[in-house]
């Protein structure tokens, strides 16, 4: 069975992915109570959902540009697109948490919180010296500077054509191990600083691209009409496998951590697993779990904020006792979803779209502008 055009299984795991890290974050509201340990021994390994995100964002980059001839237009197309997919939702959410979170315009009366806002909306590290976060005015929108950065990468590959590939390994081959090699000495955490001068060598030479890479990968794996599992039984086994191993492999603590080394390899291999399988049996997902995939970026993007809507909400209603509950982490969920719901209504389909249909507009426009002119004598 062909199942290329089938990736309600990649929907799925976005929203596992979301779904991972919002509860992740909700255990906070039970720090320091009894139902701590047992909270952070079941909702820590969700911080694995950030390598899922990065690996998945790798394969679907190849996936959707699998036969696009390459070449400067289509590269400007690409960033334009994920620029418009990313950016603007990332900006509105960015200074909604600033009056949700941080105390509002007082946030602004401190001069390092102004700078920390202007390399937050510019996806710039603001501290580049404390990777992976880099102290940012969203505390999520660390992961989107990398992502960003996986965005520029791939179009910059694009520029060269059938040589993509190539290039796009060489790249990240020189950058993140050769760089930091001669350096500082190789170091697959992503934690470590390896003290370049320029801030953004921080992302540029983080072990993080890999994974991205490893999603590249995948996608090529899954393009590849002789890599196929021919038994369905054998596809499904496989698929299980997988799944149990990566499970077992971070709940048991078995690899701690982000990074590739860490929780990025047992994830890699289950979407290997996954995108082979799916070739051969089609890995249905309920329609809920499809519905979590297309707000999954939402949600990711807006969940402290419900959170944090959340804890004032009950304060205000003087139930500010419910909050370090397990009641009061099932809520923060229910809310994460809401806001992402609407999030995705309004930003991500309406106000993202509209940003990309108009720089889409400039860009033709600009294109035909640049084109060379023929001759009348030739048109006619």
């Amino acid at each position: 069975m062909n199942q290329e055009k089938n990736l309600h299984w990649v929907q799925l795991l976005r929203g596992v992915a979301a779904l991972l890290v919002v509860l992740t974050h909700g255990r906070y509201a039970l720090l320091g109570t009894p139902s701590w340990p047992l909270a952070d021994q079941l909702m820590t390994p969700g911080a694995m959902g950030v390598d899922l995100f990065f690996i998945i964002s790798g394969f679907i980059m190849y996936y959707s540009t699998t036969g696009n001839p390459g070449g400067a237009g289509e590269a400007a197309r690409f960033l334009v697109k994920r620029f418009a997919r990313v950016w603007p939702a990332y900006a509105v959410v960015t200074l909604a948490s600033v009056y949700v979170l941080s105390g509002g315009t007082s946030y602004f009366h401190v001069a390092a919180n102004r700078l920390a806002f202007w390399h937050t909306l510019a996806m710039l590290p603001a501290d580049p010296h404390q990777p992976p976060y880099f102290g940012l005015t969203l505390l999520v929108g660390w992961t989107l500077e990398f992502e960003m950065y996986f965005y520029l990468i791939f179009a910059a590959s694009m520029l060269f054509k059938r040589l993509r590939w190539f290039v796009l390994a060489s790249w990240v081959l020189l950058t993140v191990i050769l760089l930091p090699l001669g350096h500082a000495g190789f170091d697959m955490s992503v934690a470590r600083d390896h003290g370049f001068t320029a801030g953004y060598m921080s992302i540029v030479t983080s072990p993080f691209v890999l994974e991205f890479l490893a999603g590249v990968l995948i996608g090529w794996a899954h393009r590849q009409p002789w890599l196929r599992i021919r038994s369905p039984q054998l596809a499904w086994h496989a698929l299980g496998l997988s799944v149990a191993f990566a499970v077992f492999a971070i709940y048991s603590r078995a690899v701690w951590d982000h990074g590739p080394t860490r929780f990025g390899w047992p994830l890699a291999l289950m979407v290997l697993a996954m995108a082979v399988a799916s070739k051969t049996v089609q890995i249905r997902a309920p329609g809920l779990c499809i519905w979590l995939g297309s707000i999954s970026y939402s949600l990711y993007l807006t969940h402290p904020i419900a959170q944090g809507l959340e804890q004032q909400a009950l304060q205000m209603a003087g139930l500010i006792g419910l909050w370090a509950t397990w009641w009061s982490v099932l809520l923060s969920l229910v809310c994460a979803l809401s806001v992402a719901a609407l999030s995705h209504h309004y930003l991500e389909q309406g106000l993202s779209n509209q940003v990309r249909n108009l720089l889409l507009r400039l860009l033709t426009r600009r294109t035909a502008a640049a084109a060379p002119q023929q001759p009348l004598a030739r048109r006619a």
